[in-house]
């Protein structure tokens, strides 16, 4: 099995676009490796220079997001990591009724409309033209999961895991099967949620949103509570292909976001547990959907037949438009065909341990 060596060239975490005490408060909590001292010292810089900002904003949109009305029935697009969740939440977003998250936001969620015109120039300097790890296209503008915008709104997020490694079972447990969660942090975890919403509404000019989120995979119960009609796409894959293209993922990512040494012979060990709780939470709860609000799709399928994929997704799901976008739809289709997979060689222990610790999944999926 071969680690990947592509890794993000990215100089601070992306933690530093949260608020300075929020920032201390994880880091003073949660624990450092002293390996890491620099990239917190510049990261609690930007966070000092981004705070004003942040301060503004708030002071001069709270109440314009306020009277924004939020979607009945936004669609979150569920599925494990390198399930292709990605390639999904990229071609729909080509469809202009769904405002997302972009990855400007993503990282400069509390900088979203006022600090636009100083830390975007500075991102779009900074990230490269394509994903290091897998050679997905990258820019500001491009959609992006809603995970790391929600770490640095609110200190209740599993995307804390990326940052402190070593707490990655602690933070699930709270923040996803929500286990240990008081009602209150829940509460504040859905207004934050919500006022995210709001800001991609407010600054898309659109009534509709679309999210990806791997997390939101395991806690469907609580997505309902904050929107009963919701509607859910959940995306498949190969558990081999998900097993190796996630450490090679997670193993190139984490290098660039945490702030804590992780042994990396633990990391397959936390992606096998993952994997077995996201896919076995998901399933546990998939049944509080209401009846025509969730459609399950293989990824083989879609990447086979993409077009016809998305047809059905439209019909189950009761979307509107769907003759309109599909030109965008072939178009942005027709322009990943020159991207290929990774395809990653196992050798026989690993692919017999996953197929042994993974079984379940192989059987309930079909694969075989």
């Amino acid at each position: 099995m071969t680690k990947s060596k592509r890794k993000f060239p990215i100089a601070f975490s992306s933690l530093a676009t949260s608020p300075p005490s929020l920032l201390i408060k994880w880091c003073v909590g949660y624990g450092i490796s002293p390996k890491y001292y620099f990239r917190f010292f510049i990261s609690l810089c930007v966070s000092l220079v981004a705070e004003p900002f942040r301060i503004i904003e708030n002071l001069a949109y709270n109440r314009k997001l306020k009277a924004v009305t939020l979607p009945a029935s936004p669609i979150f697009i569920l599925g494990h990591w390198r399930s292709g969740t990605t390639l999904l939440h990229n071609v729909l977003c080509r469809d202009d009724q769904f405002a997302y998250i972009t990855t400007y936001q993503s990282v400069f969620p509390n900088q979203f409309f006022t600090g636009r015109w100083l830390f975007k120039n500075i991102m779009r300097a900074l990230i490269p033209a394509e994903r290091p790890v897998d050679h997905v296209q990258l820019s500001a503008d491009f959609p992006q999961e809603e995970g790391f915008a929600l770490c640095n709104i609110n200190s209740y997020s599993f995307n804390l895991f990326w940052y402190f490694p070593k707490l990655w079972l602690k933070f699930y447990k709270k923040f996803v099967e929500c286990n240990s969660s008081t009602a209150q942090e829940i509460r504040k975890f859905n207004q934050k949620y919500k006022k995210l919403i709001a800001q991609s509404l407010l600054d898309q000019g659109r009534q509709q949103f679309i999210s990806k989120n791997p997390a939101n995979t395991g806690r469907i119960k609580q997505l309902l509570e904050m929107f009963p009609d919701a509607k859910f796409i959940y995306i498949y894959r190969n558990p081999l292909m998900v097993f190796q293209s996630t450490l090679n993922y997670f193993d190139a990512v984490m290098e660039s976001l945490q702030m804590q040494k992780f042994n990396k012979s633990v990391l397959t060990e936390m992606i096998f547990d993952l994997y077995e709780r996201l896919i076995k939470d998901y399933e546990d709860q998939k049944k509080l959907i209401p009846a025509g609000h969730l459609i399950e799709i293989r990824y083989e399928d879609f990447t086979a037949k993409p077009l016809d994929t998305l047809e059905k997704i439209y019909n189950d799901l009761r979307l509107d438009q769907f003759d309109k976008v599909l030109p965008f739809f072939a178009s942005y289709m027709n322009s990943q065909k020159e991207f290929k997979d990774t395809r990653h060689m196992l050798d026989a222990s690993p692919e017999q341990k996953i197929k042994s610790r993974w079984q379940f999944a192989f059987d309930m999926y079909g694969y075989y």
